[in-house]
């Protein structure tokens, strides 16, 4: 009677072991697989089609209202530059955006402009509205973007026209995006 209890017990304890086991394996952060740099890039192999990278969000400041843009990245590379990037952006405003009509990613050097950008949702924070949308441009032209720490975005809707400028914080996160992936490219 005493060796049943004795191998009961020991079950009950290996059952609870493996269930915290279990547990704390499907609740890691990260896949096995992600690489990140200082909370700024995450890497995640993709087989055949090489590396995807997710550049966290960048903050831009729009100088007349203190309104502010975030933006990041994904896009995937192989060898070549071949591919679009998708950019997800936040305007943290205090007018809500259901719709943008164009979208323009500029430096002294390069410019480009998308027509084409969705609306994922709106909501509000505190005093602000957050307009999260999404849009694709020429991996070609990103890469050229980084030849030059002076970003400007405009967002234009109807009669509005924001302006956003990088931020100091900004401008070195993007310094350090070009010395650690697009000097490969």
């Amino acid at each position: 009677m005493k060796i049943k209890l004795s191998i009961l017990g020991n079950l009950k304890t290996l059952i609870v072991f493996s269930f915290f086991v279990l547990l704390t394996g499907c609740f890691t952060l990260k896949p096995g697989s992600v690489k990140s740099s200082k909370n700024l890039i995450e890497t995640f192999y993709v087989g055949e089609d090489g590396t995807q990278y997710h550049i966290k969000p960048l903050t831009f400041t729009d100088s007349q209202n203190k309104e502010k843009i975030h933006l990041d990245f994904t896009f995937r590379y192989k060898n070549e530059v071949k591919d679009s990037v998708i950019i997800n952006f936040s305007l943290l405003s205090s007018t809500i955006f259901k719709s943008i009509d164009s979208f323009s990613l500029s430096n002294t050097t390069t410019k480009t402009i998308s027509k084409d950008i969705r609306l994922m949702f709106n909501e509000k924070r505190k005093d602000l509205f957050v307009s999260r949308f999404s849009t694709k441009i020429s991996l070609v032209d990103f890469n050229k973007m980084f030849e030059n720490t002076d970003w400007t975005i405009i967002v234009t809707n109807k009669d509005i026209c924001n302006t956003y400028v990088s931020e100091k914080s900004t401008r070195k996160k993007i310094t350090k995006l070009k010395e650690e992936i697009f000097v490969f490219f």
